[in-house]
């Protein structure tokens, strides 16, 4: 289960003693116990604050300050999504999509995302495009999908560009080829909007010269971009360039360095990588058939959101 994001609340570890939230909805700066602003949130909810049983279904999710009871937390989104809360609404659709707190039912969730994406909650545009995209639980729906995401990555939601470039990408692969440049357009967009994976999905692209010319040097630039923050996979495929002197300065220690990094990171293809190094010497290290396409890439991003 994705970790569900609570607005208004920030934990401040404490070292030695038991963490403790802020509660910046009410304007301080002080440090309040978890139950107590449970507390907090259940009396403000019940005099009609919707935001507060928002959160307050949120604690309930995750068993802060309260005991983890996901089914009063279902009924918390609910309320405050009837009352008119946009985000309790994502809440709530994502609940039904996954079964949590209440029977599993898709349906009803796409019916609740469409209702917050309607009224401007962009980032349930995304959770209904992926849905859909997907087909969990309901017929892939790809048109609908493409139109959600691509309405979210203009809405500046995160990961969105990614994802409806990696949709691009897939109707590509499958004959689409002019969509190879949109699929380039929407991952310049994520990668400037602060996603690695789609600064790599460009390095990727150059690399196989679809959408953009082949270039093994453009394609380093990219993958640089992307591996310095923390895509594994774009530090495997860079560290294996590196290890043959493709698009970058041949250097064996830099490359096992990557290498290194991405192994770290559970990459298993870069562990084999830098094994088959330090067996022949580096030589051998290189990117052919190491290059993933773009269903290759995480699911990024939570589904949920404040």
């Amino acid at each position: 289960m994705r970790a569900l994001a609570v607005a208004a609340l920030v934990v401040v570890a404490c070292k030695g003693s038991p963490s403790k939230l802020r509660d910046d909805a009410a304007g301080s700066d002080a440090v309040v116990d978890p139950a107590e602003l449970a507390a907090r949130f259940d009396k403000k909810c019940v005099a009609g604050d919707l935001e507060a049983c928002r959160n307050l279904g949120v604690m309930y999710a995750e068993g802060t300050g309260v005991s983890p009871d996901p089914r009063r937390a279902t009924a918390l989104f609910g309320q405050a999504c009837t009352g008119g809360n946009l985000s309790a609404c994502n809440h709530l659709a994502l609940a039904l999509a996954e079964g949590m707190g209440t029977d599993k039912n898709p349906q009803r969730a796409m019916e609740i995302y469409q209702k917050a994406c309607d009224g401007g909650y962009k980032l349930s545009c995304r959770n209904l495009g992926l849905l859909l995209r997907d087909g969990r639980g309901v017929a892939v729906d790809l048109q609908r999908a493409e139109t959600l995401l691509d309405k979210a990555c203009k809405g500046n939601v995160p990961f969105a560009c990614t994802n409806v470039g990696d949709l691009d990408a897939t109707l590509a692969a499958k004959g689409g080829v002019g969509r190879w440049k949109q699929a380039v357009t929407h991952y310049k967009l994520g990668c400037d909007s602060g996603d690695p994976t789609a600064c790599r999905q460009i390095g990727v692209l150059y690399l196989e010269g679809k959408g953009l010319p082949k270039s093994t040097s453009a394609a380093a630039v990219w993958l640089e971009r992307a591996c310095l923050p923390d895509d594994a996979v774009a530090c495997r495929l860079l560290g294996a360039m590196a290890m043959q002197g493709l698009g970058v300065p041949r250097d064996l220690e830099r490359g096992k360095q990557l290498l290194t990094r991405a192994c770290d990171a559970k990459d298993d293809e870069a562990c084999r990588l830098l094994k088959l190094a330090s067996e022949t010497g580096g030589g051998d290290a290189g990117v052919s058939g190491a290059t993933p396409g773009p269903d290759a890439a995480p699911d990024t991003g939570s589904a949920t959101g404040p």
